[in-house]
């Protein structure tokens, strides 16, 4: 087994330069920060040097790699739970004849394809599904599976990574939501209360602090209200569309070999 970089500096790397790592899991732990940073920076001006350098030091013994895996554990922790009061994944139930997603005729086209790209799946008519709705979903999951495996290639299937982007990135801010309420109201508490020790000992309301608490009290009504599973189904179900469009495309390919 080959040495390891010191403080995982491939993982590192890859967390800067991966287009998916970098936004869908990195920016949401960044989010967390977001508040913390504005009310530091806003309050020390001048002074923020020993932050900086905390900051750097710390982004460099691989904080950030470890933000950005505590944002991907608390979205996937939450995931199942969310699929269960959807019904189901979308990349799963997309595929179902009663899910009105996609139209009967292209639903059927689809059904048609995956039996033959998939071998040992047969596709379940209404009534089967109906009667045994396990196994239907079954047959959906291992063709929803094919489709992932086979359209890994993000350069010919750049909406589907982009639809992938955007529901990672939601699902893990949403997994985050309790602690990004928790660190955001403090930090609003926080340039409130350093705000009047500043007015206390100087006589003058400081407008970078008054910022500060403004940005803080906007991002924590976004945490609130804003960053819910619905704000998460969005992504998914359009993510799910993209899946199944590639249908025809898998299957042109595998007619030509």
């Amino acid at each position: 087994m080959a040495e390891s970089s010191p403080f995982g500096i491939e993982q590192f790397t890859k967390l800067i330069t991966d287009g998916y790592d970098r936004k869908a899991r990195l920016y949401p732990g960044l989010l967390l920060l977001m508040p913390i940073a504005v009310v530091i920076s806003c309050g020390l001006g001048p002074n923020l040097t020993p932050a900086k350098t905390v900051c750097g030091v710390v982004a460099s013994c691989g904080g950030l790699l470890l933000l950005s895996q505590l944002a991907r554990d608390s979205g996937k922790r939450k995931e199942r739970d969310m699929f269960q009061k959807w019904g189901g994944m979308p990349s799963i139930s997309i595929f179902r004849h009663r899910d009105g997603t996609v139209d009967a005729i292209t639903k059927a086209r689809y059904h048609q394809r995956m039996a033959t790209l998939v071998k040992g799946t047969k596709a379940p008519s209404s009534e089967e599904e109906l009667a045994d709705p396990d196994a239907a979903d079954q047959v959906y999951a291992a063709w929803s599976t094919y489709i992932r495996v086979n359209t890994r290639d993000t350069k010919k299937y750049p909406l589907l990574f982009q639809e992938n982007i955007s529901y990672g990135y939601r699902r893990n801010v949403w997994g985050l939501r309790p602690v990004g309420i928790t660190t955001t109201g403090l930090s609003a508490v926080c340039a409130l209360i350093w705000e009047y020790l500043v007015f206390k000992s100087t006589g003058k309301v400081s407008s970078e602090l008054a910022f500060a608490g403004i940005f803080a009290s906007i991002l924590l009504l976004l945490w609130i209200f804003q960053f819910t599973a619905g704000w998460v189904r969005l992504p998914a179900n359009a993510y799910a569309e993209r899946l199944v469009e590639a249908v025809d495309t898998l299957t042109a390919k595998r007619e030509k070999k």
